[in-house]
């Protein structure tokens, strides 16, 4: 894993975290009908791809339910019902995750660093 794919999942993550806020705090409804890829591209200043992966995120976490010719839509919460709480797999994997982005943040300094070291030489 590069330190681009990991930027590039992290600004799938804000996408997908700035959508589902909109759709929390109401500006999307149940059954609702989300904003066309290219306009959610547009939105946030990213490709047309890069705008999928963040609904394909949000499909993940049962926010939004994809439909093949219609797009995407956000899912109803019964009322009174309040969102499932993540397994502990899920949990664990999680924290798996972010020590391995920790890590990864790591080695990249440290390889600034020898790169600064050898350039100046």
């Amino acid at each position: 894993m590069t330190p681009t794919s990991d930027a590039a999942r992290r600004v799938n993550e804000k996408i997908a975290d700035d959508l589902q806020r909109d759709i929390e705090a109401e500006k999307y409804k149940a059954g609702e009908k989300l904003p066309a890829v290219r306009t959610i591209a547009e939105r946030f200043g990213v490709a047309p791809g890069t705008a999928t992966k963040a609904l394909q995120l949000l499909a993940q976490r049962g926010v939004v339910r994809p439909d093949s010719t219609r797009g995407y839509f956000v899912r109803a919460q019964p009322e009174g019902q309040e969102p499932a709480e993540p397994s502990g797999e899920f949990t664990a994997i999680m924290q798996q995750i972010e020590a391995i982005r920790d890590h990864l943040a790591r080695l990249d300094e440290r390889l600034q660093q020898v790169e600064q070291t050898r350039g100046s030489d």
